[in-house]
């Protein structure tokens, strides 16, 4: 007869835990906006709904991956980091846009908003790392 024991739980690393709740919040935090889109009849009206869509669908597959990504699966914190890296996307035209039409707060934003999502996928990568 053979004994069933159950396995020691795997080391869980920190820097992963950290850098999902991160993403997970970065990602949120990105799809507020996009719930509160106004459409004025400009020609940006079609960058404004892809920019809102893909921040949506950011949100939701980060929400939906985190669970899976939480015990340190390699794939699901792939998709995740993959996530953050098409997260940084609507920051860019705060760069391309001439400086009247977006002003100094939104390049900061930006920069923020990317320094965040960039830490987020190193801490991933590291907590995935430690996690074998």
């Amino acid at each position: 007869m053979t004994a069933i024991t159950a396995s020691p739980p795997l080391r869980r690393a920190v820097p992963l835990r950290i850098g999902l709740v991160l993403a997970t919040l970065l990602a949120v935090a990105g799809a507020v906006p996009a719930l509160m889109i106004g459409l004025v009849g400009s020609a940006w009206d079609p960058i404004v709904i892809i920019i809102a869509v893909l921040s949506g669908g950011v949100a939701l597959g980060t929400l939906a991956l985190v669970a899976f990504a939480w015990n340190g699966r390699r794939g699901p914190c792939i998709a995740i980091i993959a996530l953050q890296i098409v997260s940084i996307l609507p920051a860019l035209p705060a760069f391309l846009l001439p400086a009247e039409e977006t002003g100094p707060g939104a390049v900061i934003g930006a920069v923020i908003g990317i320094a965040l999502a960039l830490a987020a996928c190193a801490l991933i990568i590291v907590g995935m790392r430690r996690a074998e």
